[in-house]
């Protein structure tokens, strides 16, 4: 993991958790699920934002775009269903964050 990933287990994710937000993890070790190699967020099922990074894993912007949104709406679903809650895989981990 990245140095912000970590800090994100251990001091960021907790937080948001409380404030109510599902946080879920997909590990894709040794899985290929048919997903993208990118990253983006889906909006009202509709409208989709890619979030574009450098190879060091730093963002460097995000990018509305105008593609038909079924397959990420099942990239969604795929996704969702595949992982589990923040808390199942820390648990899985043995309780570390890091």
């Amino acid at each position: 993991m990245t140095d912000y990933q970590r800090y994100q287990f251990a001091w960021g994710i907790p937080g948001n958790l409380a404030a109510g937000e599902d946080i879920r993890v997909l590990d894709l070790t040794g899985k290929d699920l048919g997903l993208p190699d990118f990253d983006f967020w889906l909006f009202d099922e509709t409208r989709i934002v890619r979030l574009n990074y450098r190879p060091d894993g730093t963002q460097i912007n995000r990018e509305l775009v105008d593609d038909d949104p079924a397959a990420y709406r099942e990239w969604k679903r795929i996704a969702i269903e595949a992982s589990v809650p923040f808390s199942t895989y820390v648990e899985s981990q043995g309780g570390a964050r890091t």
